[in-house]
């Protein structure tokens, strides 16, 4: 009953020494066991025990005694702090990589380090906490910055009261147990959209009506969305994408072209437009080079039209097309500003007067007069 009692004691003293933590005492020592985490908070205990540490370091080297291994510290995290929306993780409130400064937020820290995931869903109900056992260490001559599962670590350049790294992590269950967590420490990432694409392309498969005896199967494609080289949502290329949308001529791409609305299509590395120029004057091909000769000879046996010229020798006018290279991805806003089509300035002409059927769309890309141009994204775009 003493010893309780000398415990409520010594952890109502520390805690309102340190209100920023709750403390509890074992056995009337003055060494901190546990503390419990709380946002935008930093961890004073860490530093205290390291200058507690040092001073028994001291004493032990005068006795011809020593020690490798700092003081350790068991963290008590409450479930609903461990989400990527605690603000101490969207700021990026950590410095280092491993071995972090003693001020860097610990729910950063365990999700830069792997023991769970940056997600902004709370934890299922089940559990009550995450306790997170860090060893105390001495204060670093600098501190590396790292992406790591998603979480970007800061640097810093000098030494700083001291460090810490983090050595267990488990989850407590409300109703009693735990579950010990593991680190992902190897796996470095690059920065991932918000709306990640999936690499293959998913069907929905429906059903005909039940009297139908074959039972057909029909396939829906699901449209996928993926961000463009100014990070702005696109859709993925598709020949449907770019295909004449049913027989009447205003829903064709080339008539969508015609109105104003400009093509821009992207590789993974670059930025190409296709945009309508106008009319050109070119050459009427002789009827006797488009249609059989058994057949041409029936319906009009001699060369000439009704004016008396020859068809050779008549002009037409065709639509003109123009495809070039963005020389730098643009965001639509600004794309909007400058003008759409883009003026020449921020364009490198590939090809002009082109005929629309010098434009040949595959499942994979789109040839131009001959060359083949891999695509990933397109979108069309208008000044309106």
């Amino acid at each position: 009953m003493e010893e309780r009692k000398l415990e409520l004691d010594v952890s109502a003293t520390l805690s309102s020494a340190c209100p920023l933590y709750i403390i509890s005492g074992i056995s009337g020592k003055v060494e901190v066991s546990s503390v419990v985490y709380k946002v935008g908070e930093s961890m004073q205990e860490l530093i205290k025990l390291w200058k507690e540490y040092e001073s028994s370091q001291s004493q032990m080297e005068k006795n011809g005694e020593s020690s490798n291994n700092g003081p350790t510290l068991e963290i008590r995290i409450p479930s609903e702090h461990v989400t990527a929306t605690n603000r101490q993780v969207r700021g990026g409130q950590l410095w280092g990589t491993d071995v972090y400064t003693y001020d860097s937020d610990l729910v950063a820290v365990l999700m830069h380090t792997g023991y769970c995931r940056p997600t902004a869903s709370p934890p299922p109900a089940a559990i009550q906490e995450l306790r997170a056992t860090v060893r105390v260490l001495p204060p670093q001559d600098c501190y590396i910055s790292t992406l790591r599962n998603n979480v970007r670590s800061r640097a810093w350049g000098a030494a700083i009261g001291c460090s810490y790294r983090v050595e267990r992590c488990c989850i407590v269950k409300k109703g009693g147990g735990t579950i010990d967590l593991e680190p992902c420490l190897t796996h470095t990432s690059t920065i991932e959209p918000t709306l990640a694409p999936v690499a293959v392309e998913r069907t929905m498969t429906t059903r005909a009506a039940a009297s139908n005896a074959l039972r057909q199967q029909k396939f829906v494609r699901e449209v996928t969305i993926q961000y463009n080289l100014c990070n702005e949502p696109w859709i993925k290329y598709s020949i449907s994408t770019v295909a004449d949308k049913g027989l009447k001529k205003p829903l064709y791409t080339c008539a969508r072209l015609k109105k104003g609305e400009v093509l821009y299509l992207e590789t993974h590395l670059s930025r190409y437009e296709l945009c309508f120029t106008g009319e050109k004057m070119v050459k009427a091909t002789p009827a006797t080079q488009l249609h059989d000769p058994a057949t041409e000879k029936s319906q009009n046996h001699h060369p000439h039209s009704a004016n008396g010229e020859k068809n050779d020798c008549e002009n037409v006018m065709i639509d003109a097309f123009r495809w070039s290279r963005c020389k730098k991805p643009l965001p639509q806003k600004v794309m909007r500003m400058i003008g759409i089509p883009l003026p020449l300035e921020h364009i490198e002409v590939l090809e002009e007067n082109l005929d629309w059927e010098d434009v040949q769309w595959s499942q994979t890309g789109v040839w131009i007069a001959g060359n083949e141009y891999p695509l990933a994204r397109v979108h069309f775009l208008s000044m309106n």
